[in-house]
């Protein structure tokens, strides 16, 4: 069993321009110090190994890709990516989801892992990401 984790959650509709930070404003579920958080961060308080799950539920105003990206320090993590094509603005509710494995070294100290809206300007209903310690 882990001894740290955490799920932090945005169940309001909140407006996320393009190339914005998804807030994260509800702690959900909490145990351990081994992962904190800020506003729109979780924080990884020691080297190791985290699993990450989010999910992010929307509707654009726009029409394009919408594409939401997971960051660990401002950087893209490899492969934690998920995009789709909204054709008809304003009506379509589409859900984006990740799942990564995100390492922070030894030397690496205190990491903050974020979600970045990448794409089109979007709308969300409901953001969700669960952070689960792995050792």
């Amino acid at each position: 069993m882990s001894n740290s984790l955490i799920m932090m959650t945005t169940p309001t509709s909140t407006s996320i321009l393009e190339n914005g930070v998804l807030p994260l404003t509800t702690i959900s579920r909490r145990r351990g110090q081994v992962i904190t958080s800020t506003t729109d961060n979780i924080v990884f308080n020691r080297p190791g190994y985290y699993k990450v799950n989010a999910s992010v539920t929307f509707t654009s105003a726009d029409t394009g890709e919408a594409t939401i990206t997971l960051q660990k320090n401002t950087v893209d993590v490899v492969g934690a990516t998920a995009s789709t094509t909204i054709t008809t603005a304003t009506t379509e509710v589409r859900t984006l989801n990740i799942s990564a494995i995100v390492r922070v070294g030894c030397c690496e100290g205190i990491s903050n892992l974020s979600l970045l809206n990448t794409g089109i300007a979007i709308t969300s209903s409901n953001v969700e990401i669960d952070v689960e310690y792995l050792g």
